[in-house]
């Protein structure tokens, strides 16, 4: 039966059995590698970025990567922990994206160009774009995020949720904090979340009245109430005391449940429609 015909096992149904740390040890081994351009030279994508983070507009005076990581405590050749290694690949990800832009600069002065007369760079940098991709999907979850600016783009490594993604898609005005929550540079920032937290806060106040016909009523008032006894939006002896930890936990669950108000009014309104849909049809068939 063509129902129940089975896809043939092969190298592309097989699962993939690689855990982060290996994965991001062999990553870093493939940027060592030598690469030959359209022309015949040599060079290493690595040393490239070296020099790509000189010009890079967010380098904060740094002249390597090493000296970029030094500065915010990261030991590229020996991380304390995976989110040590996510830092570092965010800022590989980064110069991977300048790195054409930086190599057509360099186009002009023939002593540093490496691409004479292909894109050997750009191409580089695209399949090692997609392969950091690739292993934030599979081992962790996540994703590289776009935030755009004047200057030049910045890319950011968060993780990948569905939910937060459809909240942006109803309250885009809030994109900034809802798409960087979960940024890798931000998991255990307190401060930012606090900040997060207090801005969804703001744009929901005002709505309050209309929350109270939708069947998440409930929770938006126990969100209000958590909100105003948790020390998030005052600091008075009468606020809940917590630890860093207890923070954390609870932040991270009021996020949620912020997250899920935002899309209530979007939600009840595609419900209406849905209804009004099928009702419609409904009275063509019984007629």
């Amino acid at each position: 039966m063509i129902g129940s015909v089975k896809e043939l096992d092969s190298i592309f149904t097989r699962e993939r059995r690689k855990d982060f740390s290996e994965s991001i040890k062999d990553y870093f081994e493939d940027l060592q590698t030598e690469v030959i351009t359209s022309i015949g030279d040599k060079y290493k994508m690595i040393s490239f970025l070296d020099r790509c983070i000189r010009y890079w507009p967010y380098r904060c005076g740094a002249t390597g990567i090493n000296d970029y990581l030094k500065a915010i405590d990261i030991e590229k050749t020996n991380p304390k922990s995976d989110t040590d290694s996510l830092f570092t690949l965010e800022l590989i990800v980064n110069l991977l994206y300048w790195a054409p832009k930086q190599d057509s600069i360099d186009n002009h002065n023939a002593d540093f160009s490496i691409s004479f007369k292909k894109n050997d760079v750009e191409n580089e940098s695209e399949r090692l774009i997609q392969n950091a991709e690739y292993i934030l999907e599979q081992c962790c979850n996540m994703k590289v995020r776009k935030e755009d600016d004047d200057e030049c783009p910045r890319y950011y490594i968060t993780k990948r949720d569905v939910v937060v993604d459809s909240a942006v898609i109803a309250v885009p005005e809030l994109s900034e904090y809802l798409l960087g929550y979960y940024d890798v540079r931000n998991q255990e920032d307190l401060e930012y979340k606090k900040a997060a937290l207090i801005a969804i806060y703001g744009y929901i106040e005002p709505h309050r009245k209309e929350y109270k016909g939708l069947s998440c009523s409930t929770i938006v008032e126990e969100f209000f109430a958590c909100m105003n006894s948790f020390g998030i939006r005052h600091n008075t002896k009468s606020q809940i005391k917590m630890t860093e930890k207890k923070k954390k936990v609870v932040y991270d669950k009021l996020f949620m449940v912020a997250v899920y108000i935002l899309q209530a009014q979007n939600i009840n309104q595609i419900k209406d429609e849905m209804k009004q849909i099928r009702e419609s049809s409904s009275d063509k068939q019984n007629k």
